[in-house]
């Protein structure tokens, strides 16, 4: 029976090793989120998901759409032949969604191209950056040895950025993916993750609304009116994925932030 097994491997960056993670690191709120991926030897395309305040994500844009940059590789590999191409999909202020072809590659040293050069094709990917770390989930054979792979890759790493297997199990939440809590606007999104964070959501709380809005300098309405329409899209995306909900009576609830 052939088996699948999720891998989960974590990249940790210092300043002045890639661009595009200096960006992240300067904006930690900031999300960049793969909602698909597909990928080869040869190519590849990939649609991700920008959500973070307007200045940090008009300072990414700048050098992720940049085609001399390559984003997928771990740090500017001198070897990188890939050829880019985009498109911005969706544009806000506080989110991006963008589309981005890869051709023409003979070499890149990106976790999807040495993955795929190692073991071979029928591997499933997704991918997020957020500060400091680029983390990466792939399915794969029960039987690969990912963290053999990661010894690899951490042998031609250059200072200021490690590897590490972080988990190695089931498949988790797969299915779930296709929401992620960067479809929400940045401004609900930070009130959920900090109320979240902060433990109002834990029993009993470690939090009131009165600290939370305090920590995210905001009025006391405008924070609840923000939890209120985080929490119903949360719900509602919940109950979707369950099977609880028809399609046609699912109504997202996002809508223009106060």
């Amino acid at each position: 029976m052939y088996c699948m097994r999720e891998y989960v491997l974590r990249l940790e960056y210092e300043v002045g090793v890639h661009p595009v993670m200096d960006v992240c690191i300067e904006h930690p709120e900031m999300v960049a989120k793969s909602l698909d991926i597909s990928a080869s030897p040869e190519g590849g395309w990939r649609i991700v998901r920008l959500s973070g305040p307007a200045e940090a994500l008009d300072a990414l844009e700048e050098v992720y759409l940049n085609p001399d940059i390559c984003n997928d590789c771990t740090f500017p590999h001198p070897a990188c032949d890939a050829e880019f191409e985009y498109q911005v999909l969706e544009s806000d202020p506080t989110a991006r969604v963008i589309y981005k072809y890869v051709s023409d590659l003979s070499y890149c040293h990106s976790v999807t191209f040495l993955a795929l050069s190692h073991f071979g094709t029928g591997l499933v990917f997704d991918a997020e950056q957020r500060g400091a770390v680029y983390r990466y989930r792939i399915l794969a054979p029960n039987d690969t040895d990912m963290r053999g792979f990661g010894d690899l890759l951490d042998e031609e790493l250059p200072d200021g950025v490690s590897v590490d297997v972080e988990r190695i199990g089931d498949p988790d939440q797969w299915r779930r993916q296709e929401s992620s809590v960067t479809e929400l606007p940045f401004e609900q999104r930070q009130a959920l993750e900090t109320a979240f964070q902060m433990g109002y959501y834990e029993t009993p709380r470690q939090s009131v609304l009165d600290e939370i809005s305090t920590e995210l300098d905001l009025p006391l309405s405008t924070l609840r009116y923000r939890l209120r329409r985080a929490e119903a899209w949360a719900l509602e995306r919940l109950f979707a994925t369950s099977g609880l909900m028809d399609d046609g009576e699912m109504q997202p609830s996002i809508v223009a932030n106060r």
